[in-house]
């Protein structure tokens, strides 16, 4: 396979050819009126691009997982999570094919990919519910293992690739910060009030909170909190502009997970370089936080050109043309039940959020859902040991459901896996994690694993794109880390003397 990815990216000729045609086709599909098909052909062509070169497969896997929303469906034949889940295993075990040859198959990093999806099988076939529950719900643990090996061999073979994505991922959120406020100045989500395929993913849910370019403030907030923490740590050339950015993204998106899971990691991150702390360091900190502040701060009366009303979607709850989420869609509330109303205050809303979080509607659904979860783990030992089997959690909601009017998902990454696929499912997670902390020494690495391993505790993971982009994007930086070069170092020539007995080399 990889010699004939080299035969054609060798053929010039060829590649003007077909670029030629598709060109053409595209363009004979917009002149009939058929867009969708003109964008198809677009889309496959690129596609096409980006398979035949390793490097640019990484590259698309970061695009993918972090700029097209799980919210949006562009007509997929299938959920917008799985369809983009099974594009990146495609980009990554291609990827892998093309660089099989010269750098073979590790079979720890084998062994690590297989972890979870071995323990979900095996609660699968204790609790047997047919064959379609264990390959839907074990797709996505294959889809982020094979995406980490990947990332992590790439990443050996040239340190700076993923260093140059990340850091370009740092300034790509910084216009994405700019639309988040924007969203909060105008009470209204663009693009995403008139395509989002359920109201819950429209402003009209909360219009207070923004979503970026995730579609859901709870991802927004993860992908926030990721790009200031790689900034801050990977000092790149005027570092203090993105995390200003995100740290303002942060505030907007009221995601009170991704604010703990942030304070966590920068207690790490400070505990970490205690000894190079200084009053340089405290300052520049202060600055910023202070920047951050105004720039959150800022009244809708600066920007008198924009309009703060917020336009509805184009159907709401009940409508007969209201469509539902897709089954194991992983949906998360953004903790509010209607539109805001009135000018944005985005300082009251972050103070609203954190006051009195325990009395707060979605603490209190959070709550009812670990008694729900708990009572369906604790129903015999055996789902105390193999959990109910891969999407009991989804047949569970869709037969029962929590009567809250609250988002029907559990809201607990662990206890979600905990209650599918058992203590044996629940310690592989919680070890794997464990084990990548332990072995893989970047700062980058760790404190993103910290502070996503806090937000998950809050929300079910596995099918948002932007929260699994963070998990493998951190064991990418592990595998760029110059400080872990697997390298042997030159050997030292012997020297050579001369007929006097004088060395000529040294």
């Amino acid at each position: 396979m990889r010699s004939l990815a080299e035969k054609v990216k060798g053929t010039g000729g060829l590649d003007r050819i077909l670029g030629i045609g598709l060109s053409v086709l595209a363009v004979a599909f917009l002149v009939v009126g058929r867009w969708d098909l003109s964008v198809g052909v677009a889309v496959g062509a690129v596609l096409g691009w980006v398979l035949l070169d390793a490097v640019r497969i990484t590259w698309a896997v970061f695009i993918v997982a972090f700029a097209i929303p799980v919210t949006i469906d562009f007509g997929y034949p299938t959920n917008p999570s799985y369809t983009l889940l099974l594009l990146l295993f495609v980009l990554a075990v291609w990827g892998r094919l093309l660089r099989a040859e010269r750098d073979g198959w590790r079979r720890n990093v084998i062994l690590a990919v297989l972890v979870l999806p071995l323990c979900g099988l095996i609660s699968g076939l204790v609790h047997w519910h047919g064959a379609k529950p264990i390959v839907v719900g074990l797709a996505p643990l294959a889809c982020v293992g094979v995406l980490c090996w990947h990332v992590i061999e790439e990443a050996r073979r040239d340190r700076q690739l993923i260093t140059r994505i990340a850091e370009w991922l740092t300034w790509f959120s910084v216009p994405v910060a700019a639309f988040a406020k924007y969203q909060t100045i105008t009470l209204s989500w663009p693009i995403f009030d008139q395509l989002a395929y359920h109201w819950t993913y429209t402003s009209a849910f909360d219009a207070t909170r923004a979503v970026g370019i995730s579609g859901h403030p709870i991802i927004y907030g993860s992908f926030a909190m990721a790009m200031a923490l790689i900034a801050l740590t990977i000092r790149g050339k005027y570092w203090y502009v993105p995390v200003v950015a995100n740290l303002v993204g942060l505030v907007l998106s009221g995601t009170r997970s991704a604010w703990v899971g942030i304070v966590l990691a920068l207690a790490l991150w400070l505990l970490l370089q205690w000894r190079t702390i200084s009053w340089r360091g405290v300052g520049s900190a202060i600055l910023i936080a202070a920047t951050a502040l105004m720039l959150v701060a800022v009244k809708p009366s600066v920007f008198s050109f924009i309009t703060t009303a917020a336009p509805g979607p184009t159907w709401f709850p009940g409508s007969p043309t209201a469509p539902t989420p897709a089954p194991g869609s992983g949906t998360s509330s953004p903790g509010s039940s209607g539109p805001a109303k009135g000018p944005a205050n985005p300082v009251g809303a972050a103070e609203s959020r954190i006051s009195d979080p325990l009395q707060s509607a979605s603490a209190n659904a959070r709550f009812a859902r670990i008694s729900v979860v708990w009572n369906g783990i604790t129903k015999d030992w055996s789902t105390v040991v193999f959990g109910n089997g891969p999407e009991s959690n989804v047949r569970y909601l869709e037969r029962v459901a929590i009567g809250d009017g609250e988002a029907q998902v559990f809201d607990n990454t662990y206890l979600t896996f905990w209650y599918n696929y058992g203590l044996l499912g629940l310690a592989g997670l919680v070890s794997l994690l464990t084990v990548l902390w332990w072995r893989l020494r970047s700062v980058t690495t760790r404190i993103l694993l910290v502070g996503l391993a806090a937000q998950i505790f809050f929300f079910d993971a596995w099918l948002w794109l932007g929260a699994v982009a963070v998990f493998v994007l951190a064991v990418a930086l592990a595998g760029a880390d110059t400080r872990r070069s697997t390298r042997q170092p030159a050997a030292t020539p012997p020297r050579q003397w001369s007929a006097e007995g004088r060395s000529l080399t040294r």
